[in-house]
């Protein structure tokens, strides 16, 4: 709050995307479950608190339905995982381990993924 820099149009919207992006889901595959890290746990609940709004905003309106009626949205968060150092592990960050071998080749999951995963810690 104290930078003069401001915060990115990504950064602004992103939340908001990503709550559209589980509503999407939920109305048209069934997804009632979103999994991610703990810094997401805003993100997960803006989706929650989005499908809870808009289903009863369309339960007022008898010709509309979302088809998932009386089926609840959940999140899950997990700790982030992190290096010895304390930053953060994943995609965001450049180090994340993919288990295709097309984005992460078999000697660096063998070597030097399996390394890495042995010296991380859980963050509480």
């Amino acid at each position: 709050m104290n930078t003069s820099q401001g915060i990115s149009f990504t950064e602004f919207s992103y939340q908001l995307l990503q709550a559209h992006d589980f509503y999407t889901l939920y109305t048209t595959h069934g997804c009632q479950l979103q999994i991610g890290g703990s810094d997401q746990w805003g993100n997960i609940v803006a989706g929650i608190e989005l499908i809870r709004r808009r289903k009863n905003d369309l339960s007022l309106d008898s010709e509309v339905e979302l088809g998932h009626k009386g089926d609840s949205a959940f999140g899950l968060t997990i700790p982030l995982l992190t290096t010895p150092s304390g930053e953060k592990f994943g995609k965001s960050a450049g180090n994340a381990v993919w288990l295709d071998r097309e984005m992460t080749s078999v000697f660096d999951f063998y070597q030097v993924g399996t390394l890495s995963l042995s010296l991380l810690t859980v963050k509480d």
